[in-house]
């Protein structure tokens, strides 16, 4: 399914993730050039003098360590739900999201998988078989099943 065939609550939830990731990947793409700049000014050689300094530089202090160790568990909280619907919903490479994380932003790759995510569920929409998370999670809290 296509982003023009989406209606409704789809399409600007769609719009919405598409917006974020193109404005995370704007932001993020620049404070990445600039602090690869900064690093080659530095005396950072190659990709891996870079990397070496965003280390350094993500760990210094307490409050980045805090940052920065945040950021990791979030993700890896994001890959375990990313793998979940991944599987539920059918979308392929998830991979590709995880990993992208890291190399571009989490911000980009979250959003990019949303907006995956929001495609399949409205086309399982459209075929009749909405994924009913609301339904499980009111037979959670109802009892049902036990």
């Amino acid at each position: 399914m296509r982003l023009g065939e989406v209606r409704g609550r789809d399409r600007a939830l769609c719009v919405f993730y598409a917006l974020f990731a193109l404005v995370g990947l704007v932001a993020m793409g620049a404070l990445a050039v600039a602090f690869v700049r900064r690093a080659i000014d530095d005396g950072a050689d190659g990709a891996v003098g870079v990397i070496r300094h965003f280390l350094h530089d993500a760990l210094t202090n307490l409050a980045s360590q805090f940052i920065y160790a945040d950021l990791v568990l979030i993700w890896l909280g994001l890959a375990a739900f990313m793998i979940v619907e991944s599987r539920r919903l059918g979308i392929r490479y998830v991979w590709a999201y995880i990993v992208g994380a890291p190399a571009l932003a989490l911000c980009v790759s979250f959003a990019v998988f949303m907006y995956v995510r929001q495609l399949k569920i409205a086309a399982a929409g459209e075929e009749g078989r909405r994924p009913a998370a609301g339904a499980a999670a009111r037979g959670v809290m109802s009892g049902a099943g036990r």
